[in-house]
Order: C-alpha cells, then structure tokens, then sequence
C-alpha cells in the first residue's frame, strides 16, 4: 500500500510520455509522407503491428540478447575452468585443456555449430536405438513410477520417443558457449598470470586461506586484466549468434531475411538489422568501459 501512490505516478509519468512520443511520432510520420512519400512505405514495413515488420525484428533481436547472453554465462564458467586446467600442475589436464582450445580455435564457429546441431540429433538416436528405450522403459515401469509425481505425461513422451529433434537454441546455446569459452580461457590464463605473484605469496604469509586469497586478492585483479579481452569476445559472440540462422532459429538475421524474401527490400531490412547490432555494440561498449574503470578503481595510473 505504501508503494501504491508511487506507482500510479509512476505509471501517469509513462503516459504522459508515451502521449507525448507518440505525438512527435505521428508529426514527423506525417511530414515525411508529404515530402517524401517514398520513405513513408518503408516507415510502415518496419513499423510494429498489421502490416509492418518491426515487431518480428523486435522478436530477433531479443532472442539473438538471450542466446548472447546465456552462451555468455556457460562460456565464462568454461573459459575458468579451461584456465584452471591449462595453469594446473597436473599435466592431465594441462593436456585437456590445451586440446580443447586448439581443437575449439582452429574450427570456424560455423562447422562447429553443425557439429554440435547434428552430432548431438544423431547422438541421441543412436542412443535410443542402443539401450531399445521402450523395452527398458517398460522393463523399468518407469511411467508407474513417475506417475507418482504428476509426471506420466512426460515420461510417456519420452519412452515412447522414437525420433530425436534437438532444439536450435540449446544447439546454438552449446555451441557459442563453447567457442566463447576457448577463447575466454586464454585470456582468463592471461589474466591469472599478470597477478603479482607477490601479493598472492603474502596473502598465503599473512595466514588467507585458499578460498578467501581467490577471492580478495586473485579475482578483483583478474577481472582488471580481463575485462579489455572479454569485452571484445562478447561482441563477437554477438555477432555469431546470427550463424544460429542456418539451424532455423529465429535470431535478428533470420527475421531480416525472412523479410527480405517477402518485401523484396533487401537493403531496408539488412540496414535495419545492422542499425540494431551497432546499438547492441555500442550499448556494450558502454556498459564494458564502465565495467573497466570500476575494476581499476584504486590503481594508480602511469603519468
């Protein structure tokens, strides 16, 4: 109830501007269709609701954000994990670590989506067909059993599944991770090692116990040294996510192609999905150059 009043003018506040936007919105609309006519039927393909594409682009674009953004948290949890291995003294997992980063670096991204996309549908059927999953859902009396918990529906999806389809977005989620983490983990290796080994050395003097050196001492420096590189991956991994396209996802390139293949008007749709990856970018730019000085608060700069 307290917050009530501060909502309402919350919301009189959003209206008054959408009225106002709307307002200068529909003015210049209507300039335009009396000096330039032309340019008011491309205003309408891009415009939102009946007749116009703005609301399929709005749709990519906001995919295309997830899949960024999702690939971008599993491909830093990876690139950790990566530099943990490769900076290991165990030669093991020097070794893995350093296979998956060769192997992961010198495959385009494109192949490896189709890897991933493919090898993970014919994975899983041939699963299917090894363990004879009907037979062992049935030996099993795995739907009885589930059904306990509200979950026969499901499970009598699944043991009667004879054919496998993968998800686009879990492909591509895959996949983005995976190339974003290679490369993540060389630079999160970088990173790591441009720590003053003095300062971890007097940490472990003063009595810091492993966790708690990580965490003051090791990670606030990291991520000073990191970010510049990081920062460069994530726009990339942008930029990949419109290869997700040649899977059927409906990422931003996919709605502006489809577009395109409709409308006939190749350079409105192209440009206008290049207007929104460059306000993506410079968004990005932005939030990491800030993320930056925040990270660096408190060292002193040369002179």
């Amino acid at each position: 109830m307290l917050w009530w009043p501060v909502g309402q003018v919350l919301g009189l506040v959003v209206d008054g501007l959408g009225w106002v936007l709307g307002g200068i919105g529909s003015a210049i609309y209507d300039w335009i269709a009396a000096d330039h006519p032309g340019l008011a039927g491309e205003i309408d393909l891009l415009s939102f609701g009946k007749g116009g594409w703005g609301d399929d682009l709005w749709a990519g674009l906001q995919l295309t954000l997830q899949l960024a953004a999702i690939s971008l948290v599993f491909g830093l949890v990876i690139g950790f994990l990566g530099a943990g291995a490769k900076l290991a003294p165990s030669k093991w997992l020097n070794r893995i670590g350093n296979l998956y980063t060769v192997l992961i670096r010198g495959l385009p991204e494109l192949l490896t989506l189709m890897l991933i996309y493919y090898g993970i549908q014919f994975g899983l059927q041939g699963l299917i067909e090894l363990v004879a999953l009907q037979d062992l859902c049935a030996a099993t009396a795995l739907p009885a059993k589930m059904a306990l918990f509200g979950l026969e529906d499901g499970t009598r999806a699944f043991c009667g599944a004879t054919t496998v389809n993968v998800s686009g977005f879990a492909a591509g989620t895959v996949a983005l991770s995976l190339v974003f983490g290679a490369f993540a983990t060389e630079v999160l290796r970088g990173a790591i090692l441009a720590v003053p080994k003095g300062q971890l050395e007097a940490a472990r003097a003063i009595g810091m116990s492993r966790a708690l050196l990580i965490r003051r001492v090791l990670i606030p420096q990291v991520w000073r040294f990191a970010l510049p590189g990081l920062g460069n991956l994530w726009l990339n991994l942008v930029k990949d996510t419109s290869l997700v396209s040649v899977i059927a996802l409906d990422e931003l390139m996919r709605k502006a192609g489809i577009a395109v293949g409709v409308t006939k008007q190749p350079f409105l749709f192209y440009g206008a999905a290049c207007a929104l990856y460059l306000a993506v970018t410079g968004v990005s730019m932005i939030v990491f150059a800030r993320a930056e000085r925040w990270a660096s608060r408190g060292v002193r700069r040369p002179v």
